[in-house]
């Protein structure tokens, strides 16, 4: 124990001498310094040469800074720059493109688009949907906006006119302001399709129902509003109606108008709307209701056997009168059987009000109706087949030239089927025959 305590007090001897070999070397190198003759300066000489070398020191001093700095940046990392992205789901589908700005463009997105052509502002467009090239490249499908200056001038002055005139030269309209003016917008069902690279920012679009809604409108920064839509290829407006299944406006087909900007004529607007008649209640189940436009010519509800009964009776009797006038039996069966003396039964049978004993004494006195065929004349007769032969079937023509007498071009056309029938009926043509028949009044 002993021995080990004195191994420890040998060893703080040497600590201490180590110690105060150290501090005398210290005190040495102080009193070195303090005796250095000092540098002397006089007003002129003295603070000029002190001041140059406090500024070659300050130089000296920046030099370094600015070496210092340098080697920093160099040494520094620069951040790696974002790329363009998409995000799309499970099913492949693509729901956003992220930009490098961190800008995210999503289907139904108002947005604008670079135009290629110079001094033109961007495109109006809304982004329909996403799609990828064969070469990966993102596509998007987009519906074009116009603006008023992509719609024809001529256009777009008769729709002011038009809206002048309704609303009291304009005093009421908002469209008058020339900011909110360049706002308006003309939606379209056009589709194009883009590279979404060609996307330069997001805009809000509002839709109004009329120029009066579209008071609350405010111009604000990228902020636009429309009313009407606008077709280029067919130059139609249309009114939009909301509340479709999407929420959003749609095509109104039944209150679209053409703007024929060739003839100034506009279209649209309540005063070129048809004014619709009062509501007629619907016509009772026994056909009682006659409008003023209508003549009622036959009542069903006449009984089977009675009717046929009475047709009989005035087939008859037209069959009488015509064997009378011919003078043979066929004559006869021929007026029996023809439709117009059916049609004169039931007409005559109408006007008695469906009393069988009244039409059947009216028939007596004209069982059979005058015939196209006695209403001509034989030299009309002549004309008519004279028409025929140079002019054909143009019964206009024929009725101006030779028959000016008669009354409608339809009357021509049933006395041609009624010639025609008779003259193949005993094998002629009228065509190629320059004769006519010796009688043609008669059957």
């Amino acid at each position: 124990m002993t021995a080990d305590k004195e191994k420890d007090k040998d060893k703080e001897k040497d600590r201490d001498r180590d110690r105060d070999k150290e501090r005398d070397k210290r005190d040495k190198a102080r009193e070195s310094e303090n005796s250095r003759p000092r540098r002397s300066c006089t007003l002129e000489g003295g603070a000029k040469n002190y001041a140059e070398s406090d500024h070659s020191e300050d130089e000296d001093n920046d030099n370094n800074s600015a070496t210092t700095e340098e080697s920093t940046k160099k040494n520094k990392k620069k951040p790696p720059k974002k790329k363009s992205r998409y995000e799309r789901t499970d099913n492949g589908e693509i729901t956003s493109f992220i930009t490098e700005d961190d800008v995210v463009y999503r289907p139904g997105d108002c947005v604008y688009i670079e135009s290629r052509r110079p001094n033109t502002p961007y495109f109006i467009c809304s982004i329909q949907d996403f799609k990828l090239s064969k070469r990966d490249h993102l596509l998007m499908n987009v519906k074009w906006y116009y603006r008023q200056s992509e719609v024809p001038d001529s256009v777009y002055q008769h729709l002011v006119q038009d809206r002048h005139n309704e609303n009291d030269s304009g005093r009421e309209l908002v469209i008058t302001d020339p900011v909110i003016k360049n706002r308006e917008l003309f939606i379209s069902d056009y589709v194009d399709t883009y590279h979404a690279a060609a996307l330069r920012g997001k805009c809000n679009i509002s839709h109004f129902s009329d120029i009066f809604a579209a008071r609350e409108f405010k111009a604000r920064v990228d902020s636009f509003f429309y009313i009407l839509g606008y077709n280029p290829e067919t130059r139609f407006l249309h009114y939009l109606s909301c509340g479709g299944d999407d929420g959003l406006p749609f095509w109104d087909k039944q209150h679209s108008w053409r703007l024929n900007s060739t003839q100034g004529e506009i279209r649209v607007g309540p005063s070129h709307q048809a004014k619709l008649p009062d509501l007629q209640p619907f016509p009772s189940p026994d056909g009682g209701t006659v409008t003023q436009h209508e003549e009622l010519v036959w009542m069903p509800g006449v009984n089977d056997c009675d009717l046929l009964m009475y047709l009989r009776a005035a087939r008859s009797m037209a069959a009488f009168a015509g064997m009378c006038d011919g003078g043979s039996t066929e004559d006869g069966c021929v007026a029996a059987s023809r439709d117009d003396t059916t049609l004169n039964a039931l007409n005559t049978l109408h006007e008695s009000n469906y009393d069988a004993g009244k039409a059947l004494q009216r028939l007596v006195k004209k069982p059979v109706p005058k015939l196209i065929e006695k209403c001509w004349t034989e030299d009309e007769v002549k004309r008519f087949i004279k028409g025929l032969r140079q002019y054909g079937k143009n019964f206009f023509r024929i009725r101006k030239e030779l028959l000016p007498n008669k009354e409608t071009e339809t009357n021509l056309a049933k006395a041609e089927s009624l010639f025609i029938t008779r003259i193949a009926a005993v094998g002629g043509n009228w065509r190629n025959k320059s004769c006519q028949p010796k009688n043609p009044t008669k059957d």
